[in-house]
């Protein structure tokens, strides 16, 4: 009904604009078949009847409809640039793609100097995700208006999308170079920096871009930087400037609260937090900023006020999470774990939620009700949260229920069954119950995923050679997670251990004495260095070491067999 009234709108308008829609003599009451309307010649009255109706449909979002019209309109004047240029953007809307780049590639065969058309054509290969084409489509437009630089923008933001900094910095530079108006690209060149973490000059274009075109959202923008590394007076004085200009900018004073808490600065922030509110519309944000100050000051009776007086007005689920921690430090755990468990799963915190309630179980003393909770939160949806799996299969471990806790594992990694951390815990857990062959397959598996996992790695290596096995594959497994973790004392152990199994001595001791600087307490470390010291013919040295690694040993059974080393060792020197 609709699409029959704006024919008659446009059929109308046709009449009284042209005196008729068809040629002198036709029929001018309806649309024709489009065989009755291709003719020799242009007929712009039929064109501009059809185009009415394009446009009409087109405004009232009937896209299907206005592209037929705009097709008509142009059957009867094949020479009408505005309607081909109109019909590659109603093809676009309609997710059409190909369509209208087949449409732009043959109008631009014919008008090459059409800079809105070229526009067009790098638009729709963009929606094709031919982002190098629409890159050479903006370099063409460029070459053809140097002048305009503007095409130079939108390279530079095609670059950043695909993360080829180095070529958006200099095409940025390019821009701001020649452009009269340099701001955008001042902004873009300033996220780029901070993005890549080069501070100083993420600072410098934020301050030009400021200089050129002053907004508070910028401003909020390098306040946040200098907040990222931890430059707390500079991020307070912007704060404070941009509420001198406005004190009802919220997410200034916001700002300028967290500052003050990361100072730990809570008579500021109280102050501050107490001028908002007689402007602020947000008053649930408030009193969570209000909660937070009270209990970072330890005033815990005044936070759970607060926040209960918050919950009492309007159910919040981070308010409940605070509230729950609060009375978890007051040792009130039932009021909490009450807290807790009334955190819906869609909420943000409801990971965290049941983790503390597993938490304060598990102080109380009540496993079994930690573990009840960790598998109906599983089974009511909560297996996209891995944590959850890592810890209720912990807990079977730690109840010795190895085969619940091998079971667990297996449903998670079922579930997710690309994540490498749940398979590399897999491994750690089968290496505690001395399945090594199964642990070792299980961090290949890792390593197969994530070729940079240097404690995959490690685990393969060490395990290696601590079975004198496959020495040549374990030392360049515990190459490669020394390159990925240098400051470890635990692979830079493994590393020496390795070189001790290929008899290289010296490389070993030199390794084992770099581990035990990086982890000086180590027993395990020390025992591998004495063990390297008397293979070089250093008793003394070894026999010093061994004595060391006895101190640090906990387990009386590690503590007898060095004992015993040392006894060996002993003899040895004497002979």
């Amino acid at each position: 009904m609709k699409s029959h009234l704006l024919f008659f709108i446009a059929a109308a308008m046709c009449i009284f604009f042209t005196s008729g829609c068809g040629k002198t003599g036709g029929d001018t009451g309806l649309p024709l078949e489009q065989k009755e309307i291709i003719e020799d010649e242009a007929d712009p009255e039929c064109s501009y009847f059809y185009f009415l109706w394009g446009r009409y449909a087109e405004v009232s979002g009937l896209l299907d409809e206005a592209l037929e019209a705009y097709e008509k309109a142009l059957i009867c004047d094949p020479d009408n640039v505005w309607i081909e240029k109109k019909l590659p953007l109603i093809l676009l809307r309609l997710n059409r793609v190909e369509e209208a780049g087949k449409r732009l590639h043959s109008y631009l065969m014919n008008h090459p100097d059409d800079t809105a058309a070229q526009i067009i054509l790098a638009k729709v290969f963009i929606h094709q995700e031919l982002y190098d084409k629409a890159i050479e489509q903006y370099s063409y437009i460029y070459k053809q208006q140097p002048h305009d630089p503007r095409s130079l923008l939108l390279i530079s933001e095609l670059y950043l999308s695909l993360q080829r900094f180095d070529e958006a910095r200099k095409t940025l530079l390019q821009f701001i170079s020649i452009s009269d108006a340099p701001y955008p690209g001042h902004v873009l060149l300033a996220r780029l920096f901070a993005y890549k973490n080069q501070f100083e000059q993420a600072v410098e274009q934020y301050k030009t871009a400021l200089k050129i075109n002053w907004s508070p959202g910028l401003e909020l923008e390098l306040g946040e930087l200098y907040l990222q590394k931890n430059k707390y007076a500079e991020a307070e004085k912007i704060y404070k400037r941009l509420l001198a200009k406005d004190k009802t900018d919220e997410k200034a004073a916001m700002s300028l609260i967290n500052v003050y808490l990361l100072q730990e600065k809570f008579q500021q922030a109280h102050e501050e937090l107490t001028r908002l509110q007689g402007v602020s519309t947000n008053l649930e944000q408030l009193e969570f900023s209000l909660a937070v100050i009270y209990t970072r000051q330890k005033q815990f009776n005044k936070a759970i006020d607060t926040l209960t007086r918050l919950l009492d007005r309007e159910d919040s689920s981070r308010a409940r999470y605070l509230l729950g921690i609060t009375f978890a430090r007051e040792n009130k755990h039932e009021e909490a774990l009450i807290q807790l468990e009334q955190i819906s799963l869609e909420a943000e915190e409801y990971e965290d939620a049941v983790l503390l309630q597993v938490r304060i179980l598990n102080l109380l003393h009540r496993p079994e009700e930690g573990m009840f909770i960790l598998d109906e939160a599983l089974s009511a949806g909560g297996e996209q949260f891995t944590e959850l799996f890592l810890l209720l299969a912990n807990m079977h471990e730690l109840q010795g229920d190895n085969q619940a806790g091998e079971d667990t594992f297996k449903r998670a990694m079922y579930v997710h069954p690309a994540n490498y951390t749940l398979f590399y815990e897999f491994g750690l857990f089968l290496g505690r119950q001395e399945e090594i062959i199964r642990a070792v397959a299980m961090m290949q598996k890792v390593i197969y995923l994530n070729p940079y996992h240097a404690g995959a790695l490690n685990f393969v290596g060490y395990t290696w050679a601590d079975r004198n096995e496959n020495l040549e594959q374990a030392l360049e497994y515990i190459k490669r997670a020394v390159l990925l973790k240098p400051e470890n004392g635990y692979i830079r152990d493994s590393l020496g251990w390795v070189y001790y199994r290929l008899g290289y001595l010296n490389k070993a001791r030199n390794e084992l004495e770099k581990a035990l600087q990086l982890s000086p307490d180590e027993p395990e470390i020390l025992e591998h260095l004495a063990e390297v010291y008397i293979g070089l013919g250093l008793q003394k040295k070894g026999i010093a070491a061994y004595k060391k690694a006895v101190q640090f040993y906990d387990d009386e059974v590690d503590k007898q067999r060095v004992l015993e080393k040392i006894r060996i060792a002993k003899e040895g020197d004497d002979s």
